[in-house]
């Protein structure tokens, strides 16, 4: 049923999971390391992107039927290979669920793939507990970077901001109307 869904490729269970931003906020850089089948795959992405993929994994959550089943196992304590090969930029990301075995599937796309290429460079399956474990990291990790400005969603540094839904404008402080 499953190369139904996902075409003549399976998604693969992941066995571990992590979200992690390297780096100082403003310059940090963000990714998605999964092991499946024992492999490390790292999967880069923009701060906007990652925080999309917190939230959406929650609103397919809320979304999906309640089986009654108990809690899953943990994550097995495999050591991620941090200098693996697997590694690309992503440029798409899809997100599903697979009725059949209860998963929510993430499907990855390079970036720097042909656009008439339309294969997922990584399509993983994640159990209930991994899903909701990737929202809180993804949340808690964005979050510890520098805030969002309120009316164009852009982050704002420690020297200020200068937001295109202000046209131009900038606050003028009273030492500067002086001048005016």
């Amino acid at each position: 049923m499953a190369d139904d869904l996902f075409g003549s490729r399976s998604p693969a269970d992941v066995e571990r999971i992590r979200v992690e931003a390297l780096g100082e906020p403003g310059s940090r850089r963000f990714r998605l390391i999964v092991i499946v089948a024992g492999n490390t795959h790292i999967v880069w992405m923009e701060k906007q992107q990652l925080q999309a993929l917190g939230l959406a994994v929650e609103q397919l959550m809320e979304q999906m039927p309640d089986l009654g089943s108990g809690i899953d196992e943990a994550d097995s304590p495999l050591d991620f290979n941090t200098d693996t090969q697997e590694q690309f930029r992503v440029g798409r990301i899809e997100l599903g669920y697979d009725v059949s075995s209860d998963r929510v599937v993430i499907s990855t796309f390079d970036l720097e793939q042909d656009d008439e290429e339309e294969t997922a460079r990584l399509m993983i399956r994640l159990t209930r507990r991994q899903s909701a474990e990737l929202s809180t990291d993804a949340a808690l990790v964005v979050s510890a970077g520098r805030p969002f400005c309120p009316m164009c969603g852009n982050p704002i540094s420690s020297e200020g901001h200068a937001c295109p839904q202000q046209n131009g404008h900038l606050p003028i402080s009273l030492e500067d109307s002086d001048s005016i």
